[in-house]
């Protein structure tokens, strides 16, 4: 009977000690999950409103009602994900960066790509946003405060399931304008893949179109738009940026790069079917294919990346050009004749030309001074070379871009270049 009452006992204790570890265990995770909730609440708040059919408004929906019902809210995640699951956007809150084959470096979102050029924007630092969420977020150009609607450049991925003809889909973002007006961004779907010589931005009819109207909060500098689209059923691309006819009223004072560009920012994408929908078979395949993409200088990454394409690189000196001028001296001409001898014969898909300076002189004339040197070598190409103009792109970079110090006088002579990438069919 001892032994007997000694063996529960010990039983009881053994239990008291597994529940007491039990507890502790479990309040563990609880204060764990309580802190990644109060990490990632942005995101979680806009998981929430987007999977209950209630109109449940953000601010309402704070971040003690959610922790007081963390146990109501855990069952959700655990069962209720079939929504986010089905986000027709790769990398949607843009943290994944691609290696660029072209600079052995992160310099881009993966699966998300620009037009017009194909280069990856350049900004200054400080006129960058905090990202809503995360590290990460999509610079998307809207304008030109130098040549406004002809220098537009536009940010584009490929969808991951093709749309059906007659379904609605939600598409919602967080929009950031680092403080400039927000005068509208726009939404082109459509089943081509555009490189920059065939995007005619100007003749473009937008799918959707976000304006003032359509943001419905305001956190911390990020504006909540959702939207609604009904789709053709011939949506493969979306393309994101400005097509209006318009001109939006910036300034030089609103530039954010010497080269004058301005830029929204966005963050946490997503674009999700409201009628019932199976994945597509090809979901994961499309998103594989999307994120295998590594070329950023590449035109027509995608639809055509089954063809091999050959990137030329040739570096040309300040020293080839007249001292503060644009005019190419004749000694170079011969090294620039046997680049075009070269490629003469090729299908050639695109030339980009990047003007570069020193960090001397002002930002406008170092500007200006740039460009000018990448049209000089633009118009070489268009008189040795039986191409149209929209197949050859120039920007001037001024200082931005550095490859040496310029702090020395051989650091600034190396930064003085104008840089053509070539790219065609072997």
């Amino acid at each position: 009977m001892f032994h007997d009452d000694l063996v529960v006992s010990k039983k009881i204790k053994i239990g008291l000690i597994s529940f007491h570890f039990f507890k502790k265990f479990f309040f563990f995770v609880v204060s764990s999950i309580t802190a990644i909730i109060e990490l990632h609440w942005l995101s979680l708040s806009r998981f929430f409103r987007d999977i209950f059919p209630l109109p449940i408004n953000c601010q309402h929906f704070s971040l003690a009602f959610f922790k007081k019902n963390l146990a109501a809210f855990l069952f959700v995640l655990l069962f209720i994900t079939n929504s986010q699951a089905q986000n027709y956007f790769a990398n949607s809150d843009f943290e994944t960066l691609n290696n660029c084959t072209e600079y052995h470096q992160d310099c881009a979102p993966e699966a998300w790509f620009y037009l017009k050029p194909s280069v990856t924007p350049l900004i200054n630092y400080n006129e960058v946003p905090r990202p809503l969420d995360g590290k990460d977020l999509m610079i998307l150009p809207v304008e030109n405060v130098f040549n406004k609607v002809s220098k537009r450049s536009f940010a584009y991925t490929m969808l991951c399931c093709p749309l059906k003809a007659g379904n609605s889909y939600k598409l919602s973002f967080y929009v950031n304008t680092k403080g400039n007006t927000f005068y509208g961004l726009d939404f082109y779907f459509s089943n081509q893949e555009y490189v920059s010589s065939n995007f005619k931005s100007d003749s473009v009819t937008p799918s959707v179109h976000i304006g003032s109207d359509d943001i419905e909060n305001e956190l911390k500098g990020w504006n909540y738009v959702e939207k609604t689209y009904k789709a053709n059923g011939k949506e493969k691309f979306c393309y994101i940026g400005n097509f209006s006819k318009t001109v939006f009223d910036f300034s030089i004072h609103n530039s954010m790069n010497k080269a004058g560009d301005v830029f929204y920012f966005m963050d946490n994408i997503s674009f999700t079917p409201l009628d019932e929908e199976k994945i597509c078979v090809q979901y994961q395949k499309n998103i594989d294919e999307l994120y295998n993409q590594n070329l950023r200088h590449t035109e027509s990454v995608l639809s055509q990346k089954h063809k091999d394409y050959i990137t030329d690189t040739l570096t040309i000196p300040s020293v080839y050009f007249e001292n503060d001028k644009a005019l190419i001296k004749p000694t170079f001409k011969k090294a620039l004749q046997k680049l075009t001898n070269k490629v003469a014969n090729k299908n050639i898909i695109g030339v980009e030309i990047e003007g570069h300076t020193d960090s001397n002189g002002s930002n406008e004339r170092n500007n200006i001074l740039s460009l000018q040197r990448a049209n000089a070598i633009k118009l070489f190409f268009l008189e040795k070379l039986p191409l149209k103009q929209e197949v050859i792109s120039t920007i001037g970079k001024a200082s931005t871009k550095p490859i040496a110090d310029n702090a020395t006088t051989t650091g600034r002579a190396k930064n003085r270049r104008v840089q053509i990438m070539i790219t065609y069919e072997p």
